[in-house]
């Protein structure tokens, strides 16, 4: 399987060297920015332009940008196969997000096998791919890493392809010393005298792009040393402006275990949350926050901006925010995807409460407890769906091994219960099929699970 991807990559790299004016479409966060430069700095005779971009994109305004070059999508492409193909004649997709769809013009390590969620990011496909344009690229590992950590594949202790990247550095003289996964010195970038730590840069980029300054950080990485002296300052204010956040979040806590009693995630919608902070504060909070994942959601000009993690253990259990979000999005009037442990979306401003419903439901269907049991009813409107689930809305502490969550969607009332313990399942189960049997509203009631 390693060989076939490296075999795509040879290929990819082929059909660059044989294009001269280039478009590089780069996700806006520090791997989809050192893939972007990785690119670039692969190709030194040809004419490569950056364009750093966001997930909810204007394609007519990208093909119009790319003119009659030729388009490079890094970190970045795999949900949008169609809508790439009916902008772009032709095109490259340098990605490794989650996909089901596989394309002769893509290369993706999940088309072989591989994880892209743990084992390579979007700037390590790029650089495998680099690195097929001449081996003396391997000096380019250095901004791989950068991106590598920057989507936190150290956290699976750099494995498979992610460890050549690694061997690779050190072979090059890109990395000076390797402490630990998190604690890797780099050497050789310009822009500093000094060892510089590669997730201290690759944090340094993701503020950049947080504060609508990518640009910054690609000029950063191609040896700018003003352009470091900026991402600095911004780096510094990015901190500051984070940690505000993040203290009015956690001052309410106990509103949010409130109004998320009757959800599988915790949903954080606050005014003053800054759309380019919430997938840095939602994997902070996740690391306190552990019985949920979180789904922090922020206003936007075009609409509601949702960012979403989980823990390790959420995804052993069958969770996959990708999917959910992408499931719940597509029905709000926005799109979104991602990986299973991070993902992120986008929706429809009046469509919160929806958004929410649909998540918690997708979830549902998810987890893999031994015990879960769903019941749908049908009521005769919206305004009976909602008073009977405000109705049978239970407190959770009761029994903490067991969950019963009741919303309404529509003229629908789903009512899902979640259990470790057969005893307290049957108990539960019991009392509301009580309920529901005397309740005189229900046109019809199914169990779905």
């Amino acid at each position: 399987m390693m060989q076939q991807f490296l075999s795509r990559c040879k290929d990819a790299a082929e059909r660059l060297k044989g294009k001269e004016r280039i478009t590089v479409f780069g996700h806006r966060d520090a791997d989809g920015i050192c893939a972007s430069v990785i690119i670039k700095r692969c190709l030194p005779d040809k004419d490569v332009n950056i364009i750093i971009i966001r997930h909810s994109t204007d394609f007519n305004e990208l093909a119009s940008q790319c003119g009659d070059s030729f388009p490079v999508f890094v970190d970045y492409g795999s949900s949008e196969l169609r809508n790439i193909e009916a902008h772009f004649d032709d095109f490259m997709i340098l990605d490794h997000h989650p996909t089901k769809e596989f394309h002769t013009k893509m290369v993706n390590p999940w088309e072989h096998g591989i994880d892209g969620t743990r084992d390579l990011s979007g700037a390590g496909v790029a650089y495998l791919v680099a690195r097929e344009v001449d081996p003396a690229y391997r000096s380019l590992s250095s901004i791989a890493i950068i991106g590598e950590m920057g989507d936190k594949i150290y956290l699976s202790g750099f494995r498979g392809p992610s460890k050549s990247i690694i061997e690779d550095g050190f072979d090059s003289g890109a990395i000076i010393s390797k402490g630990g996964n998190e604690e890797i010195l780099l050497d050789g970038l310009g822009i500093s005298e000094l060892p510089m730590s590669a997730l201290e840069l690759a944090n340094i980029l993701d503020s950049c792009a947080s504060v609508n300054k990518p640009e910054l950080g690609v000029d950063m990485m191609l040896g700018d040393k003003r352009a470091y002296s900026n991402a600095l300052s911004v780096y510094k204010d990015y901190n500051e402006r984070f940690k505000r956040q993040l203290d009015s979040i956690i001052s309410n806590k106990e509103r949010t275990d409130i109004e998320n009693a009757q959800h599988l995630a915790y949903f954080v919608y606050l005014d003053h949350i800054e759309p380019g902070f919430t997938g840095s504060l939602a994997e902070e909070l996740i690391l306190g926050m552990k019985e949920k994942p979180i789904v922090l959601v922020s206003n936007t000009p075009y609409g509601l901006k949702a960012s979403a993690r989980a823990t390790r253990s959420q995804v052993d259990a069958g969770v996959d925010l990708g999917r959910a979000m992408a499931y719940a999005s597509s029905r709000t009037g926005g799109k979104g995807g991602g990986h299973d442990i991070a993902a992120g979306a986008s929706f429809d401003a009046d469509k919160y409460e929806r958004f929410k419903a649909l998540m918690t439901l997708e979830l549902f269907r998810q987890m893999g407890q031994r015990l879960k049991i769903m019941f749908e009813a049908e009521m005769p409107g919206e305004k009976e769906a909602s008073s009977l689930a405000s109705s049978l809305a239970v407190d959770n502490e009761r029994y903490r091994s067991t969950s019963s969550i009741a919303l309404s969607l529509d003229n629908k009332l789903y009512i899902m219960v979640l259990s470790e313990d057969i005893g307290t399942f049957k108990n539960t189960v019991d009392d509301l099929i009580v309920c529901l049997s005397s309740c005189k509203d229900i046109v019809t009631i199914s169990r779905k699970g």
